[in-house]
């Protein structure tokens, strides 16, 4: 499970452009983030399809590398990394798909007995390693205070500053209500059972204890 609690200060993000003798079909712009492949913070690619109607504006001025697109040197031990941990993700998605699969498929069904979960997009077209639910009746920063020993979050961490609901939540239809009751929680390549299983034993002890307080 991944936190957006806290953050940790990082360096600007510097990126490069990701050059390939095969266009990807039907994409124009494509970035990629290394740390979102268990790789290095701060660097990322940007794919730029060749066309003439597609225009990128430069925010980092200077040699006018990268076809005006990005100047300056680039941080190749960060490039390594980030192509390294890709190259890894590539050779183990399936293991990692199935692994996280599993684990999502064990935490919703530990939560079946525990009323008034709901989820907030639908579990059957969503990614597998992450999960948005609220929780009737819980203030969801209650609830993430009471599980201080489980990394979740009440949001993305780029909205980890904020304490108002999800605008993604309430832009897709989620009643205020119900957005200011939820949890983001997410899986990866690291999490084992023993985690859900720790989570989950934290996770309803919090919720039962929290509607109980509100009655």
């Amino acid at each position: 499970m991944s936190s957006g609690r806290r953050s940790t200060p990082m360096p600007p993000r510097r990126w490069c452009v990701f050059r390939s003798t095969r266009s990807p079909p039907h994409i124009d712009l494509m970035s990629l983030s290394g740390h979102k492949a268990y790789g290095p913070k701060g660097v990322g690619a940007l794919y730029v399809k060749r066309h003439p109607d597609i225009r990128v504006e430069a925010l980092i001025h200077g040699g006018g590398h990268e076809r005006g697109m990005r100047s300056g040197t680039l941080p190749t031990h960060q490039i390594a990394g980030m192509g390294e941990a890709f190259n890894v993700m590539q050779q183990q998605q399936d293991a990692d798909q199935a692994h996280i699969a599993a684990l999502r498929e064990r935490f919703l069904s530990g939560l079946s007995n525990l009323e008034g979960i709901i989820p907030n997009s639908p579990l059957e077209n969503a990614v597998p390693n992450i999960l948005n639910l609220a929780f009737e009746g819980v203030d969801g920063e209650a609830l993430l205070m009471a599980l201080r020993d489980v990394a979740v979050s009440t949001g993305s961490a780029c909205n980890s500053a904020s304490v108002d609901p999800s605008y993604v939540l309430l832009g897709i239809g989620t009643p205020r209500r119900l957005a200011l009751s939820s949890l983001r929680i997410s899986f990866g390549r690291f999490t084992q059972e023993a985690d859900i299983d720790h989570a989950l034993t934290l996770l309803r002890h919090a919720v039962s204890g929290l509607r109980a307080t509100a009655r």
